[in-house]
């Protein structure tokens, strides 16, 4: 019995302590956007992606994001960006260390392909809030929704193949292909578009000066609108 409400006790206290979290990381939004001027988000893009590991069939859901930001101290001046869902209570913040700069007609964009719950459950449906703070703590946010039938994956809809031997091989209906290739700690070495087909591994390996350990597939189904992510898979074995 003892060991019963010792469990209890910790799990409320493990919620709370994350309900805390929560709440001081929108005190601080808050208290550092009072006054002077602040960065624009001038576009904001964003779809759900279905991903499947190398092994194993079950599908969770991730977001990528990615917003063009436009601050008179240039992109060097954004200190964060948070993704929040009040209903849900939950957040996701970004940085330099953990964000992605992608560049598009000459403007840098900043976000990430891979935006997902730590249990792997699906993505909370709802209203989401994108802020981006400055160095001076100045902000802009964004608005989206999520609706549900977003997040559900139909059996109808096909995952593109993956397969590793002395060749990398593609197998998807989809036009639109792209190999991440990753270091050991998983940083992102080089992109590869490809069409269903095959690439040796020595090119990938002579392209990233063999530091390539993992590999992902990446499909965009253009009907829908959303991402389809296999892997990641172990180079090493190929190696």
């Amino acid at each position: 019995m003892k060991n019963t409400i010792y469990g209890n006790r910790k799990v409320l206290v493990i919620k709370i302590m994350a309900r805390l979290k929560y709440i001081l990381i929108l005190f601080l939004i808050s208290f550092y956007g009072c006054s002077g001027s602040a960065p624009e988000i001038g576009q904001l893009i964003w779809q759900i992606n279905y991903k499947q590991a190398a092994e194993g069939s079950s599908v969770y859901t991730s977001l990528s994001i990615f917003i063009l930001t436009a601050d008179k101290d240039g992109i060097e001046d954004v200190d964060s960006v948070y993704l929040i869902n009040d209903d849900a209570e939950l957040f996701w913040k970004l940085d330099r260390e953990s964000w992605t700069i992608k560049l598009l007609e000459g403007n840098n964009w900043i976000g990430s392909n891979s935006l997902q719950m730590n249990d792997g459950s699906s993505l909370p449906s709802g209203l989401y809030r994108v802020v981006v703070i400055d160095k001076a703590g100045e902000r802009d946010s964004r608005e989206f929704n999520i609706i549900k039938d977003m997040l559900y994956f139909s059996k109808e809809r096909s995952f593109p193949e993956l397969y590793i031997d002395s060749d990398v091989a593609v197998i998807s209906e989809y036009s639109e292909n792209t190999l991440w290739i990753y270091d050991e700690k998983m940083v992102i070495l080089k992109n590869i578009n490809i069409n269903s087909g095959e690439i040796n591994l020595d090119i990938i390996n002579n392209d990233t000066a063999n530091r390539a350990r993992w590999i992902s597939l990446y499909s965009f189904d253009s009907d829908r609108g959303t991402g389809y992510i296999r892997g990641p898979y172990s180079l090493q074995g190929n190696n």
